[in-house]
């Protein structure tokens, strides 16, 4: 909205934008920092299993799996050592598929 004096002349100038977060977005938001406040920061797990107690809680497995293309970019890190300046290099993995 632009306001003018009798001259014609610019005297005021007022911009009204759209908020930015409507009230559901910040509703989301808030949900959203609610739930992961129920979670363990170390595995993601519900806070209230992990911290439960010992002989009351529930019982955990653990099994080992292994990131192939974690391992595949360390095994070709491994092997740049003998390049130049490897610290230079800028990596990336991909699929053949």
């Amino acid at each position: 909205m632009h306001e003018y004096d009798d001259t014609g002349r610019l005297v005021r100038s007022v911009t009204t934008r759209e908020p930015e977060w409507t009230d559901d977005d910040r509703a989301w938001m808030y949900a959203l920092k609610l739930y992961r406040s129920w979670l363990c920061p170390r595995c993601g797990r519900l806070l209230e299993e992990c911290t439960s107690n010992h002989e009351t809680g529930p019982e955990f497995r653990v099994s080992r799996v292994r990131c192939r293309a974690t391992d595949a970019l360390l095994a070709e890190q491994e092997a740049a050592q003998n390049i130049d300046r490897p610290q230079a290099l800028l990596w990336a993995v991909a699929t053949d598929s």
